[in-house]
């Protein structure tokens, strides 16, 4: 339970969390180029000249639904059902095919796995002794993501560079019709599709690319299925938000 009340505050102070990562990034960037400022000599000087490279990533998302309430849930106010989303941590994650198109420009095709719980929380709920309660509503996601973004790379410094990415993330629920840890209370729909965009720092060491990355995914479709019950009638539409720190490897 205490695990669960530390990433709810995390949610309440989601704008404090991504200031505090940026801020990592910037300070864990400009140690690194101090560290290397010795260093004359350019690590992997040939790199951006390949059309084609690979590697791997590994990410942690801070996850949420964006909740839409019915018109149910604005009947039984005030006094009735409170619905809130709680964010919750996860873990994805996938393998890079990157293709050079221009000079600063590259195609990147990121598919991956994403392990996902996130939660709603339902408080004053009525219960058989009159005396209100409060229920969590957790659905378990194992997603197959198929990104598909734009790089748009800076001019590199050294062994430095900040770079932009943008572009959409299809994917699909492996499990979203199991409903094993909601009971039944909410059931979710199988695809879903997310407008996504970040900032990160490229990274070249002697022998491989390094590269921290924040990224903000935004779903577009509504993932709550047509399934009735006391829980799902009180929500109109969710939708996946994720703020994810990704570490590249290529």
């Amino acid at each position: 339970m205490a695990f669960t009340n530390i990433w709810h505050k995390l949610h309440l102070h989601r704008q404090k969390v991504i200031f505090a990562v940026s801020f990592i990034l910037c300070v864990f960037g400009t140690a690194q180029v101090h560290a290397q400022k010795k260093v004359k000599a350019e690590n992997k000087p040939g790199y951006d000249e390949k059309r084609i490279h690979y590697g791997f990533y590994l990410g942690m998302p801070f996850t949420r639904y964006n909740v839409e309430h019915s018109q149910a849930y604005a009947d039984q106010l005030p006094g009735g059902v409170a619905v809130n989303a709680k964010t919750r941590p996860g873990f994805f994650p996938g393998l890079v095919l990157n293709v050079r198109l221009l000079e600063y420009l590259d195609a990147r095709f990121l598919p991956g796995v994403g392990f996902y719980g996130r939660s709603i929380n339902f408080d004053n709920m009525p219960t058989n002794d009159d005396r209100p309660a409060f229920d969590d509503a957790t659905i378990s996601s194992t997603m197959i993501e198929l990104p598909l973004l734009l790089k748009y790379r800076a001019k590199r410094r050294g062994n430095f560079r900040m770079y932009f990415v943008g572009g959409v993330k299809p994917g699909i629920d492996l499990g979203s019709r199991k409903d094993t840890d909601t009971g039944e209370k909410i059931r979710t729909e199988k695809r879903d599709l997310a407008l996504e965009y970040g900032v990160g720092l490229d990274i070249f060491y002697p022998y491989f690319k390094f590269a921290p990355e924040l990224r903000f995914s935004h779903g577009l479709l509504n993932q709550k299925a047509s399934y009735q019950s006391s829980y799902s009638n009180l929500i109109d539409k969710m939708t996946n938000h994720n703020v994810s720190f990704i570490l590249f490897f290529e």
